[in-house]
């Protein structure tokens, strides 16, 4: 039961409104500005919205903060690169799964309701 904490952990962090599309633009590998961030996402979140994700993953080690004469600017972690390809092979085996599933899935039917 223990290991089933730890992965759903994972995956809810990962599936924080805003995680997925801020570590897939950080995974060109240069470190982004804060607005160049809001330009990339798209839709755009808001300013606190985008803030506040970055935190969070500052928090658990996977986006890094990087100030410069620049300013400062975002990052994957070392952690964070680590994490992308799982993360991108997962959605990728999630995309064909919902191309095979989605449609079964997404109402509930008479023939793949759970009965009481």
């Amino acid at each position: 039961m223990h290991s089933f904490q730890r992965v759903y952990d994972a995956v809810r962090l990962c599936g924080h409104r805003w995680s997925l599309e801020i570590l897939t633009a950080l995974q060109q590998g240069q470190p982004m500005r804060f607005t160049d961030l809001l330009h990339t996402i798209s839709p755009a979140p808001s300013s606190k919205s985008l803030n506040e994700a970055l935190r969070r993953l500052q928090e658990h080690g996977l986006v890094g903060h990087v100030a410069s004469t620049e300013g400062g600017r975002y990052a994957l972690t070392e952690a964070g690169e680590e994490l992308l390809p799982v993360l991108m092979s997962f959605m990728s085996d999630l995309g064909q799964w919902l191309d095979t599933y989605g449609d079964e899935t997404s109402q509930p039917s008479a023939n793949n309701r759970t009965r009481p």
